[in-house]
């Protein structure tokens, strides 16, 4: 017994010690430069140091597993004196999904000269590394494009649903068809393969054979380049129906098949074509036991290194635990928290209840409302519950009862009562949300009610869906003090604010998309553009068709025609110069409509009183949605002239009504239309975009042509179609919001 007063000194110093090492980790974790969505600023940089290059070198890494001895001592050196473009580390980068490891695993990517993008592997998600992954790296499937090649991040941990994965692969593909070369980076690859490695599992290809082959056959269809996959020690190349795959899982870890070796792919791209060469790591012995002796120790090296803290916190909790057991004063105390890991599924055809917030909705004729409109009665029609949380608009009654209005704020009245406020603090409004038992929670603005909406779904930990349907720089007019700061910082740190706090959001076009991920935006992001209801167009031969080309076309050959707010972010005094430049270098006769209404209206018909336009150029007001069908159908040509669309509704809805367009290039344009397939799109210069305009009208057989295909590519995104997409996105975002 004397000697317990000694032990329980030697406790204290223990404790001590214990403490100080934990005050050094916090301080790591805490004040040490923290990193986030890496891979984004990554892709920027790279994206810019290739932007004039014919040729590009990047160099594929896989199953690094947080080597010191190898990767960071011996292969990064190598690499830097490659000057390589990029550098991919193709999953299994980290021992496991622990904080610190990926901290560690930056510091070693530090050292690399060259811009480097991190795929997600088996290693990166334990430890409940899922989510840290996604912290530092961003999502995990990804795509961009350098030059003439495609890059495609495929996520192969089974973390997400495979239904799911088979319609994003194949809709990358169909993105990357342009590209001459693609190239497809994955953990696991899909074929089976043997690892005769001592610590081999059988597992280290994807399971599933008909997800392999489904892959398989799809990278021959769509002629990928090359695949590249890791999670074995060794290599293996093979041509499969003539796609070229690497799996490669050198760069750090164990080696213990005395034919297996350290190394990297090197990848030149140039306009002749593509090269690998595998980089061969020397001087580390090869040479049966001896070799596999080395790696052990290498890697053993390694996990003490990357560990150091960690071991020593460990040891200290040992021989604490150890005396204290010893004195008797804490017996059977476990110091282990315990986790039973549920796995959660989640029936994808499942009728869910759905909530939608809303700034601004019907009767308010605007992008918005009618996209909110279409889809919640598409989702309806697919057996959801949808309810939209909007503002009350005086002396309107809506006459379905899946519209909650709520009172305003402030009646903000303007030209055609554009700005309800709604009063988002009044208690009704969660009070409702709680009478339903909501499965999702889908916001349509990032502020306001979007805001009401966020805060309900992550109270009540719902998955909460962003569509991102407005450009609100080019709305900065409308704010009456600092609106240079709103356009240029503020509206982009709100988009991109307000995204990061959402589990999905969706953007209509890939330019929208891309905006996104260069404002800074890492959380996962679907493409999703607004239906087009083709039930409700009218055929050519319809009464109401031919009333419009008698009021309107009368005598003239050429009926043209624009839907627009009357507003100045609409660009109207640019369709207005370019009507008028028609007017006085083409001598077909024409008159061009204009509908819609707004606060500009006045101003605009100034506009066309001074231009001398009244003759050919006609205000008719706003109309409603199936009136505007008939519009479209009746006229000969669509022009529009606004640069603040995120997606150019309007556009899709004109070619579904067999109406070839000219439109200014803006980023909801670019994605859209294709130049003399379905459409013209023009620089913002009053001449070149008149003169597409001039060009269809004095060819029949040309605008009869982009007419025909204009409906096909309309045909594309039905309303329908477009709705069991959304649906299937917030069935992957309520899986996903389980697993986290």
């Amino acid at each position: 017994m004397k000697k317990v007063p000694n032990l329980k000194r030697y406790i204290y110093i223990d404790i001590l010690f214990l403490f100080i090492l934990i005050l050094i980790k916090a301080y790591i974790y805490f004040f040490e430069a923290d990193f986030q969505h890496m891979n984004i600023r990554n892709i920027d940089a790279i994206k810019t140091k290739t932007e004039n290059k014919q040729s590009i070198s990047f160099e594929v890494l896989g199953n690094v597993n947080n080597s010191i001895t190898i990767f960071e001592n011996r292969i990064i050196k190598k690499i830097n004196s490659d000057f390589p473009d990029f550098v991919i580390l193709n999953g299994n980068s980290v021992i496991d999904g622990a904080e610190d490891k990926y901290r560690m695993l930056y510091k070693s990517l530090k050292k690399i000269n060259s811009s480097v993008i991190v795929g997600i592997g088996e290693k990166e998600i334990k430890d409940n590394g899922l989510s840290r992954y996604y912290k530092h790296f961003g999502d995990t499937n990804f795509s961009f494009k350098l030059s003439n090649s495609y890059f495609i991040f495929l996520d192969t941990t089974n973390e997400s649903e495979e239904s799911w994965q088979k319609q994003w692969i194949i809709s990358e593909l169909e993105n990357s068809q342009y590209s001459k070369y693609k190239f497809i980076f994955m953990n696991r690859p899909p074929y089976k393969l043997q690892d005769k490695s001592i610590l081999a599992s059988n597992d280290k290809f994807i399971l599933s054979e008909e997800f392999r082959t489904f892959l398989t056959q799809a990278f021959s269809k769509y002629n990928v380049t090359a695949v590249f996959a890791s999670n074995i020690e060794g290599l293996d190349e093979r041509k499969i129906n003539g796609v070229s795959y690497f799996t490669s899982g050198g760069a750090g870890g164990i080696i213990t098949d005395e034919n297996n070796f350290y190394h990297y792919i090197k990848v030149n791209v140039s306009p002749k074509g593509v090269s690998y060469n595998v980089i061969k790591q020397e001087n580390i012995s090869n040479l049966g036991v001896h070799n596999i002796a080395e790696s052990i120790w290498l890697y053993i090296h390694s996990l003490f290194y990357i560990n150091f803290i960690n071991i020593l916190i460990f040891l200290s909790i040992v021989i604490l635990i150890s005396m204290i057991i010893y004195t008797k004063v804490f017996v059977g105390k476990d110091y282990y928290k315990k986790y039973d890991e549920i796995t959660q599924t989640q029936d994808i055809n499942k009728a869910l209840k759905i909530a939608m917030f809303t700034n601004n909705f019907l009767p308010f004729i605007g992008g918005v409302p009618i996209s909110i409109d279409r889809l919640s009665k598409g989702l309806r029609y697919l057996g959801h519950d949808v309810y939209v949380f909007a503002p009350e608009y005086p002396d309107y009654t809506d006459s379905e009862n899946y519209v909650i209005r709520n009172k305003l704020l402030i009646p903000y009245k303007t030209l055609g009562f554009q700005f309800p406020v709604i009063n988002i603090f009044s208690s009704d409004i969660e009070k409702i949300f709680n009478e339903h038992d909501f499965d999702i929670v889908h916001v349509h603005h990032p502020f306001w009610m979007g805001k009401k909406g966020l805060k309900l779904a992550r109270k009540n930990n719902i998955p909460v869906i962003l569509t991102y349907h407005t450009r609100l720089e080019q709305y900065a007019h409308y704010i009456p003090v600092f609106s240079i700061l709103f356009k240029n910082v503020i509206s982009h740190h709100m988009i991109k604010n307000f995204s990061q706090k959402c589990d999905v959001i969706i953007a209509p076009t890939m330019s929208a998309k891309e905006y996104l991920r260069n404002i800074g935006v890492s959380r996962h992001i679907e493409i999703l553009s607004t239906g087009v209801d083709f039930e409700n167009y009218p055929e050519p031969e319809n009464s109401s068709v031919k009333n419009i080309e008698k009021v309107y076309r009368g005598e003239r050959k050429i009926l043209l025609c624009s839907v627009s707010r009357l507003a100045k972010e609409k660009n109207l005094y640019f369709l207005l110069d370019g009507i008028e430049y028609i007017k006085k270098n083409l001598d077909i006769s024409f008159k061009c409509i204009i509908i819609g209404d707004g606060p500009e209206k006045e101003n605009i018909i100034e506009a066309i009183n001074d231009r001398h336009l009244k003759d050919v150029v006609e205000l008719i007001g706003s109309k409603k949605q199936n009136e505007i069908y008939s519009f479209y159908t009746a006229s000969d040509i669509f022009i529009f002239a606004s640069q603040s669309e995120t997606q150019g509704m309007v556009i899709l809805e004109a070619m579904a009504g067999r109406c070839p367009v000219v439109s200014v290039r803006s980023s909801g344009i670019e994605d859209i239309i294709q130049n003399g397939f379905n459409g013209f799109k023009t620089r913002a210069d009053v001449k070149e975009w008149a003169d597409k305009i001039i060009y269809l009208m004095k060819d029949d057989e040309l605008r009869h042509r982009i007419s025909e295909n204009s409906f096909d590519f309309a045909k594309q995104n039905s309303v329908k179609g477009m709705s069991k997409k959304a649906s299937d996105i917030y069935h992957k975002a309520i899986i996903n919001k389980r697993k986290l």
